[in-house]
């Protein structure tokens, strides 16, 4: 029996994963941690040929991570990264009171994580309920 073709691209989350991970490195290395920069690479690289070898199986998550799949599937990535954005918005909050009151008003960075959270969703908003 020949087996069909899974839809999607297999390479996609391994790609992801090495340039995160030549980014990761490069920053290191650049801050002077060479050991760890080495290190970095070799740990994405074991990530990036498990995601490789996991793509090439069925399933939900399989699919998902090939960058392909059915609406089904595109849903619950959809879904998913919802969850995520709701989850870092939370942290980016909860992280701007505290560091509001350890600093005396200043909310450092996750403010600006505020800020974006708060400028991206109304962008999206509008532009969503523009095409619906």
């Amino acid at each position: 029996m020949a087996r069909t073709m899974a839809k999607g691209h297999r390479g996609a989350a391994a790609g992801v994963l090495i340039t995160g991970g030549v980014a990761v490195a490069a920053a290191t290395w650049v801050g002077g941690n060479h050991a760890w920069a080495i290190g970095a690479v070799a740990i994405y690289l074991a990530l990036a040929a498990a995601a490789f070898a996991w793509t090439g199986r069925s399933g939900d998550m399989a699919a998902i991570l090939r960058a392909g799949g059915d609406e089904r599937q595109r849903g619950l990535d959809r879904d998913a990264n919802a969850i995520v954005g709701i989850a870092m918005t939370v942290v980016a909050i909860v992280g701007a009171i505290v560091e509001i009151g350890r600093s005396g008003g200043n909310p450092g960075v996750y403010g600006l994580f505020c800020v974006v959270a708060g400028v991206v969703y109304t962008a999206s908003l509008i532009e969503l309920h523009r095409r619906r």
